[in-house]
């Protein structure tokens, strides 16, 4: 995409800018180990000295390209995306001299399909051929076979649409099973948790070998895998990867020779989350239920329980950039992860703004749900315009239909903001129950209004960003402090008397609880402000954490709620927020929230 957008006539200039989007973009270890292909290729470009090439020269900075694949990894693996690339590319000077691009790329293209296909016999792990036995081809030479078959049909006009910028901000793969083969991305067993990957620029004098040493010396994981490229703003930035259960200190280990006091990048994935949502069987089924569920679903919910039966209201985000909305429906947790590592360059940062669906579009969405021929439970943060648009357009909508569909939905005006995770869950699991909605309705609104307890962890400089954009919703005097980590929510107490009323509850989600130097201060503070507020024989259930691109940050809390001999019912969930976190929090910041139970 950013090569139609900036285009250039020199290959040179081309496969540089090229090398070094792959390597700030490129995910997981296969990520890294292709974008060390494309910088070796720029290399080799580089050496020849000429903004434009013949085919057979480019052929030849090919197979030099594959050739150095060996020095990707520090243990190359035969049958993966590294052996792959290697043999469909040094494979190339068996066929001679090309005529034409054309026929470069079907050659290229031919290798890399026959290399792909040999992978289930070459991969040996413990002595087992695991891809052999699941039936599968390794999924990152898959990736990379992609790349070169894209290549070779846009060079016989069979991608016209490739030229579109467009055309990149979504992704989709063909069927695999066309082609004869079954992919699967984790058929091996890992026995570290998180897949960590770190950009820095590097600092004058630093050169890859000594970063590399520091990290393997450490023993902080495994699956290490970096690359070097020069940086477009100048200098040498270096990606590394690794699997890992210390995200942060590998972090600290970059960190050190960074010419920049924040990383170019920061990623962590749950890799049991993504074995699980890959592999896992939905124990929610909703296809019986009596009743359809509404809300902001899928882009709240944890991943494993998101559904088709939960219908997603429309909300948007507009970039200040290019203006044009993105529904957050459709954001993918990748797009989140780059738009959120953007946010914390000051050089590359951007500004947001939130918009809601007008009431005609809430009107379809609504419709949509009765379609199901089953009365719809639609959970609001408010319905107040100055507090909520969507709120008053789901209003706006309902009174739009027709008296008897109007009758089939019922409102639960719950008051926590965007907090309403928790509440989705307790009405799919009462509808999967058997319940009917009033029963539902009834049991999430007695939860949201005496036991449902969160807290918000935030930095000081989110804090100012949001008091800019809602400064009625924090209290009166309120001042933040630079440098600090705040914790804001509600007192852990089951609410006796009187349900608050909707303005008391949207007046308490700012509520200031905790003040501490750093995230992990502010989580010890939390554990000892639940661990003191729970009464005899309370206990804490229906735990969700979702973590703003740091899962490792919401496990570390979940272990010492643990550790603190808190009583808990069920198995915290622990997962990632989605693109909406982009405008309302900050790289590293968490949420927690939980019911009390007798």
């Amino acid at each position: 995409r950013n090569l139609i957008l900036d285009p250039s006539d020199s290959i040179l200039t081309v496969a540089s800018n090229f090398a070094a989007d792959v390597l700030l973009n490129g995910q997981g270890n296969s990520g890294t180990i292709l974008s060390h292909f494309f910088v070796s290729l720029a290399e080799e470009i580089k050496d020849t000295e000429k903004n434009e090439l013949s085919v057979d020269e480019f052929a030849s900075c090919l197979v030099a390209s594959g050739a150095k694949m060996v020095d990707a990894v520090s243990n190359p693996v035969e049958g993966t995306l590294l052996s792959v690339c290697r043999d469909a590319c040094t494979g190339l000077q068996k066929d001679g001299s090309f005529t034409t691009l054309k026929d470069l790329l079907k050659a290229w293209n031919t290798r890399a399909q026959t290399e792909l296909a040999k992978t289930p016999e070459q991969l040996v792990v413990d002595g087992v051929n695991v891809l052999k036995e699941a039936g599968v081809v390794d999924s990152g030479a898959q990736g990379f076979a992609y790349v070169v078959e894209g290549m070779y049909l846009a060079s016989i006009g069979k991608l016209p649409e490739a030229t579109d910028p467009n055309l990149f901000k979504t992704v989709t793969i063909a069927n695999e099973e066309a082609a004869g083969l079954k992919v699967d991305h984790t058929v091996t067993d890992c026995d570290f948790q998180f897949c960590t990957e770190g950009v820095v620029v590097l600092k004058d004098g630093i050169d890859q070998a000594t970063v590399l040493e520091s990290i393997t010396s450490s023993q902080l994981g495994d699956s290490v895998a970096s690359v070097t490229a020069p940086s477009k703003e100048g200098g040498t930035m270096m990606k590394v990867h690794i699997h890992t259960n210390e995200p942060e200190a590998v972090f600290e280990k970059l960190r050190v020779f960074s010419k920049d006091p924040i990383l170019k990048k920061e990623k962590v994935e749950d890799m049991y989350t993504m074995r699980e949502q890959m592999h896992g069987e939905s124990t929610r089924d909703l296809s019986e239920a009596k009743f359809t569920i509404m809300g902001l679903g899928s882009m709240v919910l944890p991943p494993l329980e998101r559904c088709d039966e939960v219908f997603t209201l429309p909300v948007f985000m507009v970039p200040s950039t290019t203006q044009e909305p993105i529904d957050l429906r459709f954001a993918t947790d990748s797009e989140a992860c780059a738009a959120l590592n953007m946010q914390r360059q000051e050089s590359t940062a951007i500004q947001y703004t939130t918009a809601a669906s007008n009431p005609m579009q809430l009107k379809i969405e609504l419709l949509s749900a009765l379609s199901k021929a089953k009365p719809v439970l639609v959970f609001l943060m408010s319905t107040d315009k100055r507090v909520s648009a969507l709120g008053r357009n789901v209003m706006a909508a309902i009174e739009m239909l027709s008296p008897e569909q109007a009758a089939k939905i019922r409102v639960l005006v719950h008051g926590w903001g965007f907090h309403e995770a928790l509440l989705l869950l307790e009405a799919m699991k009462l509808a999967q129950e058997g319940h009917d909605i009033d029963k539902a309705y009834t049991i999430c609104s007695d939860i949201a209004a005496r036991n449902f307890v969160f807290s918000n962890f935030v930095s000081s400089a989110t804090v100012q960003r949001l008091f800019k954009w809602r400064p009625g919703l924090f209290p009166k005097g309120f001042t933040v402090k630079d440098g600090q980590f705040m914790s804001f929510g509600v007192p852990v107490a089951v609410r006796e008397g009187e349900p608050l009323p909707e303005d008391r509850r949207v007046g308490m989600i700012f509520t200031l609880q905790e003040t501490a130097p750093c995230l992990s201060d502010l989580q010890d503070a939390e554990v000892e402000r639940i661990k003191q507020g729970l009464k005899p024989g309370q206990s804490l259930s229906s735990i969700l954490v979702p973590c703003v691109g740091r899962p490792d940050y919401g496990h570390q809390f979940v272990d010492k709620l643990k550790a603190a001999g808190i009583p808990i019912q069920g198995e915290p969930i622990v997962y990632n927020t989605g693109f909406f976190s982009v405008a309302t929090s900050s790289w590293g910041e968490m949420f927690v929230f939980f019911k009390i139970v007798d």
